[in-house]
C-alpha cells in the first residue's frame, strides 16, 4: 500500500499538470505570434526603424519586470489561481487592443500595459506548475512544462507570418485574443490545494524578493540579454541575410528544445547541474558565432539548434535550482524574482543592442553576444557550481 502511496505522490502526469501545460502553451503561443511580425508592423506600417523596434519590444520586458516582484507576493498570499486568472483576462484584452493602434505611441503605452499583465501570467503559470509538480521529479516536471513553450515556438512564429501574409495584422491579433482566452479556460479547470504561509507575511524586501536565487537569477539576467538580440532582430537580419521565412529560425529552435529539455531535466535531477551547464553555455555562445557567418539557410538554422541546445538547458535548470532552494511557499518569490531578471536582461538586450545594431550593424552586433554569453558562465562556476544542492523541498 506504502509503494502505491509513494507512486501516487510522484505521479507526474496528473490532470492539474496537464491542464496547466496546455494553458502555458496557449499563452505563449498567442504571445509568439507578435515576436516576428511586430518589427514588420513597426516598419512596414507605423513606418519605424531598427532603435523603435528594440523599445517596442522592450518595453513589454522592462514593465513586467516591475511586475514580477509584486506577482510572487501576492501569488504567495492571496492565491495563485485567483491572480493568474485576473492576469488572464488582462493579458487577453490586451491582445484585442492591438487593433486599436495607429501611431508608435500607441503602441509603446500599449506595449508598457502588455507587460504588465505579461509579468503576472508568466509568473503564475509557472508558479502553479511547481506546485503540482512532484519534488523527486521537479527537474524532469518543469523540462516537460518547459516544451510548452517550446511547442508555442515551434507553431506560433511561422503561424504569426503567415497569417499576417495571407490575411493582415487584425485577423493576426484577433488571433492572438481568441488563444490566449483558450489559456484562460484551462486554468479555471485547475484545482488543487495551494499551499499558504502560516503567518501572515510582513511587508518587506524579502515579500517581493527571494535573496537565495539573486545569483542564479544574474545568470538569467545576462542569459537573456543576448536573447534579446534575437527575438528583436531575427527577422531582420534573416531578411539581410537573403533568408525568405525567418520565422524558421523559431521552429529550429524549438524542434531543438523538444529534444533538450526533457534529457537536460533527468539529467539535473540524478547528477546535479555542474557539466550540463557548461554544454549550454557554450552552445550558446557558438550560436552567436555561427549567426555572425551565416550567409543563407544552413548556418541560420544551426545557429538556431545550437541557441536550442544552449537554452534547453540553461533556463530550465537555473529554475529547477531556484524551486529547490526556497519553500513551497516561496516559490512565487522565487519565480518571480527570476523572471525578473530574466525580463529585464531581455529589455535592455532589445534597446541595447538596437543602438549597438545602428553603430556596428546587425551581424557584428551578433558576435558581441557571444562574448557577453560568456559572462553568466563565469558567475555560475565561480558560485553557483560550487554549492552544495539542497535536498528537493
Amino acid at each position: 500500500m506504502s509503494a502505491e502511496l509513494t507512486e501516487n505522490a510522484h505521479k507526474l502526469w496528473t490532470k492539474n499538470f496537464i491542464l496547466v501545460c496546455i494553458a502555458n502553451l496557449f499563452i505563449f503561443t498567442s504571445f509568439y505570434f507578435l515576436l516576428p511580425t511586430l518589427p514588420v508592423f513597426v516598419v512596414r506600417v507605423l513606418k519605424g526603424d531598427e532603435a523603435n523596434v528594440g523599445y517596442i519590444i522592450g518595453v513589454l520586458s522592462l514593465t513586467a519586470v516591475l511586475v514580477r516582484p509584486l506577482s510572487g507576493f501576492l501569488l504567495d498570499t492571496v492565491g495563485r489561481k485567483k491572480i493568474l486568472l485576473i492576469a488572464l483576462a488582462a493579458f487577453s484584452l490586451a491582445m484585442l487592443s492591438y487593433n486599436l493602434v495607429t501611431s508608435l505611441a500607441l503602441l509603446f503605452a500599449l506595449r508598457a500595459l502588455h507587460g504588465f499583465a505579461w509579468g503576472f501570467t508568466t509568473t503564475g503559470a509557472g508558479t502553479i506548475a511547481a506546485d503540482v509538480v512532484p519534488p523527486p521529479r521537479r527537474g524532469e516536471g518543469l523540462g516537460y512544462y518547459g516544451l510548452s513553450n517550446t511547442l508555442a515556438m515551434a507553431v506560433g512564429p511561422s503561424l504569426g507570418l503567415y497569417i499576417i501574409n495571407l490575411a493582415g495584422f487584425n485577423q493576426l491579433f484577433n488571433a492572438s485574443f481568441v488563444i490566449a482566452v483558450a489559456g484562460l479556460l484551462c486554468i479555471l479547470a485547475v484545482s488543487y490545494r495551494e499551499v499558504r504561509p502560516e503567518k501572515k507575511p510582513r511587508i518587506n524586501f524579502e515579500s517581493f524578493f527571494e535573496p537565495k536565487v539573486f545569483s542564479l537569477s544574474f545568470i538569467m539576467f545576462f542569459t537573456a540579454l543576448v536573447y534579446g538580440g534575437i527575438v528583436s532582430f531575427i527577422t531582420l537580419y534573416g531578411d539581410h541575410i537573403g533568408v525568405k521565412n525567418a520565422g524558421s529560425y523559431f521552429l529550429a529552435y524549438a524542434i531543438t528544445l523538444l529534444f533538450i529539455r526533457p534529457l537536460a531535466g533527468r539529467y539535473f535531477d540524478k547528477n546535479g547541474p555542474v557539466k550540463i551547464m557548461a554544454l549550454g553555455f557554450v552552445a550558446i555562445a557558438a550560436s552567436f558565432v555561427i549567426l555572425f557567418a551565416a550567409r543563407g539557410m544552413i548556418m541560420f538554422l544551426l545557429s538556431a539548434a545550437a541557441m536550442g541546445i544552449g537554452f534547453g538547458i540553461v533556463q530550465p535548470t537555473a529554475m529547477a535550482m531556484a524551486i529547490n532552494r526556497v519553500a513551497p511557499f516561496r516559490r512565487g518569490a522565487a519565480n518571480g524574482t527570476i523572471f525578473s531578471a530574466f525580463d529585464l536582461g531581455i529589455g535592455l538586450g532589445s534597446i541595447l543592442l538596437g543602438f549597438l545594431s545602428k553603430v556596428v550593424g546587425l551581424s557584428y552586433m551578433y558576435l558581441s553576444c557571444a562574448l557577453i554569453a560568456l559572462i553568466p558562465m563565469v558567475l555560475f562556476y565561480l558560485k553557483d557550481a560550487r554549492a552544495v544542492q539542497p535536498e528537493n523541498q
